[in-house]
């Protein structure tokens, strides 16, 4: 029996970003190598295992069943090789490499700007990588990744999990808008409000509000009707509408005073932010030093995310 031909590190290396890129052109644009040097060590490697790894789709390619399990196994390998020279580098005081983070569409941007900022600051070797992904694709999609910042209770997955920290809503406008249209006293006045209603996965997040033991939802007219909270915040802020947003993404505003706390005794029920991340990444210095260090400076030195609101 003839036997299979030889593979090596890099064709394993090249199988893996092209995983990584989903074609072999993003690839070699992502990881500056030539598309013929890629095709080559993917093809070296095929024919070396005698399995297809990939198949071909219109928007670029596609694992099989055999190329998933076998990305699974290759990723491991080379997180311990990545998590080898770290442990070599700290013994030097010095982390470097990428960390590829993926976040929510819902808080990401301001929750992940902040704590690569600081990382990046203190660790000017590293690289960020991060990605926006709408919340219902974050846990089922295929994604490759180092961290994932989520925000609310996550689906059940086999991804190891930390708690961040938690945020609460509350109800906000524009000092204009108040002097327009007056100031409500009790929940029951906010249906004569226009609202700026938040939709999550088509349905419309309510508006649910507790005050010590009582607990009543506020139902604003459905003026706007959006699925980004950057919009909800800017229909805040110009005074054409009431909104439910957490305290943590308008301090800047309220502490500008663009923004005013609308019935300030009434706040939702805390929900909680976790950071998720694959069991091989655990030992993974670059990866822990993300989560157990730079959301406790984001909390302390950034304005946008104060400790109150963790």
């Amino acid at each position: 029996m003839e036997a299979n031909p030889s593979y090596e590190l890099k064709d394993i290396r090249c199988f893996v970003q092209i995983a990584r890129a989903g074609s072999i052109s993003r690839a070699a644009d992502t990881y500056s190598v030539p598309k013929s040097t890629l095709s080559h060590y993917l093809q070296t490697l095929e024919d070396a295992l005698q399995v297809e790894l990939f198949v071909r789709r219109r928007r670029g390619l596609e694992l099989t069943d055999a190329g998933r399990e076998y990305l699974d196994n290759c990723t491991a390998i080379f997180d311990s090789c990545d998590n080898a020279a770290s442990a070599a580098q700290r013994a030097h005081s010095s982390i470097s490499g990428s960390v590829r983070v993926i976040a929510s569409s819902e808080f990401g941007t301001a929750i992940i700007g902040a704590a690569a900022h600081f990382l990046l600051r203190d660790n000017p070797n590293i690289d960020i990588d991060v990605k926006i992904i709408p919340n219902g694709k974050l846990v089922v999609g295929d994604f490759d990744f180092d961290c994932m910042i989520y925000v609310g209770e996550p689906p059940n997955s086999a991804l190891m999990r930390r708690t961040l920290g938690a945020i609460s809503y509350a109800l906000y406008a524009s000092p204009d808008f108040l002097a327009r249209h007056g100031t409500p006293e009790t929940i029951a006045d906010i249906e004569r409000l226009n609202g700026v209603v938040y939709m999550r996965n088509s349905v419309v997040e309510r508006w649910r509000l507790r005050k010590d033991k009582a607990i009543a939802e506020a139902k604003p007219i459905g003026k706007f009707k959006v699925n980004d909270y950057w919009m909800t915040k800017y229909f805040t802020a110009i005074g054409s509408a009431i909104s439910y947003l957490p305290d943590f993404f308008v301090e800047y505003e309220v502490a500008a005073g663009a923004l005013v706390p609308v019935l300030p005794d009434w706040r939702s029920e805390k929900r909680s932010i976790y950071a998720l991340y694959p069991a091989q990444r655990h030992r993974s210095p670059r990866v822990m030093k993300f989560v157990e260090n730079r959301f406790s400076r984001v909390r302390s030195d950034h304005p946008l995310i104060p400790a109150t609101c963790w």
